[in-house]
């Protein structure tokens, strides 16, 4: 696609006292968020890095969340 702006972002996933997976992204300070499963919590994720981008002033066509390591806390 032709002009369209893709942003890539690494992200960081580890596992609360309850299961529950915590992705958060490293190069926006404050970008964490907690979900029920994986799959919620990569959607969320995705969510909130557009949200800090248009709060930015900034825009992406696509998102691309990725080299996400998971560790159990």
């Amino acid at each position: 696609m032709e002009g369209a702006l893709s942003q890539r972002f690494a992200i960081s996933v580890v596992h609360d006292d309850c299961g529950r997976p915590v992705g958060s992204v490293p190069s926006l300070n404050g970008c964490v968020v907690v979900a029920s499963n994986m799959e919620e919590m990569l959607d969320l994720l995705e969510e909130e890095v557009r949200t800090r981008l248009i709060a930015r002033g900034e825009m992406a066509d696509e998102i691309e969340l990725v080299g996400y390591d998971a560790w159990t806390m």
